[in-house]
């Protein structure tokens, strides 16, 4: 079994990510979600989303429907019920195809990539931290 990663990113950025099984992405600006198993990109668009857990429980569902939680970022399904699809305390994974393109102001819940890297934000210096580099890798 492929393991699950989530990943926040735009519709126009999605093609420079490769098909990997596993990845479940949220298209921001489309409210969509992709799904990517036995090597296809799976589309995904009725999902709804809310800012807090508390508005998802407080709302009346649509059956069969998706919705996304902000606040704790985590995907729900409604089916006669509702079906938690990815875990709690996972940490948001935003792709921008190069550095230049990260948010000027990062925030320290999030891992930032770039086909190249993956970062963190440091608040305290205010600066993109490179945690891991595709061209090197080290054991520990």
């Amino acid at each position: 079994m492929a393991q699950m990663k989530l990943i926040y990113t735009t519709s126009t950025k999605l093609e420079s990510l490769e098909v990997v099984d596993g990845q479940v992405i949220f298209l921001s600006d489309e409210n969509q979600i992709c799904l990517d198993m036995r090597g296809k990109r799976l589309y995904y668009k009725a999902i709804k989303t809310y800012d807090t857990d508390q508005e998802r429980v407080t709302t009346p569902p649509i059956n069969k429907t998706f919705y996304f939680v902000f606040e704790t970022n985590v995907l729900w399904q409604y089916n006669d019920g509702w079906h938690q699809i990815t875990a709690t305390g996972l940490t948001p994974i935003l792709h921008y195809p190069t550095l230049e393109e990260f948010p000027t102001v990062g925030e320290e819940d999030k891992l930032y990539y770039t086909n190249d890297g993956i970062y963190n934000w440091l608040a305290s210096d205010n600066k993109y931290n490179l945690i891991a580099n595709a061209n090197r890798w080290d054991s520990i």
